[in-house]
């Protein structure tokens, strides 16, 4: 498995992966998670990259990683089900990590639904505490839940 930067060329792969990995959502989100062009539109943004793992020939991983300031943000983490639970994601995470590091952030943040119970011991089986849960005003959410902010030391 290799892991890099994705390219313009990469979007509709990785909506696709993104797309597939929170169908899970459904019961509670409005249409899609992401599209090819909100994925250019991420890209286009300064402080702003996918990270993608390519197994095989193809993308089978992609992560969203923002620099704010002295924090990064990961988002979006998505595998494809053929190859979960391979250690991929949690290779995202890390090169996501290594990636805010080198940027010269000291803090690594990141935010789920509390309706994902499953991710919550996930990410703290990687260091990462929850630091608050709070309202969502994301219309994209067809009636309101809290989110979860969790954070790890960089």
């Amino acid at each position: 498995m290799k892991i890099r930067q994705a390219t313009a060329s990469d979007a509709a792969e990785i909506a696709r992966i993104i797309n597939a990995a929170f169908e899970i959502e459904r019961d509670f989100r409005r249409g899609e998670r992401t599209s090819p062009s909100e994925v250019l539109a991420s890209m286009s943004r300064k402080r702003e990259i996918f990270l993608v793992a390519e197994e095989g020939g193809g993308l089978v991983g992609a992560v969203e990683v923002r620099v704010e300031s002295d924090a990064g943000y990961f988002g979006m983490l998505a595998v494809d089900a053929s190859v979960r639970r391979g250690g991929i994601g949690r290779a995202l995470v890390e090169a996501a990590e290594a990636h805010c590091r080198g940027a010269g952030c000291s803090v690594m943040t990141m935010s789920t639904g509390e309706n994902r119970t499953e991710l919550i011991p996930y990410y703290e089986k990687m260091g990462y505490r929850v630091t608050a849960v709070e309202p969502s005003t994301n219309p994209a959410f067809k009636y309101p839940i809290r989110v979860v902010n969790m954070e790890k030391p960089l």
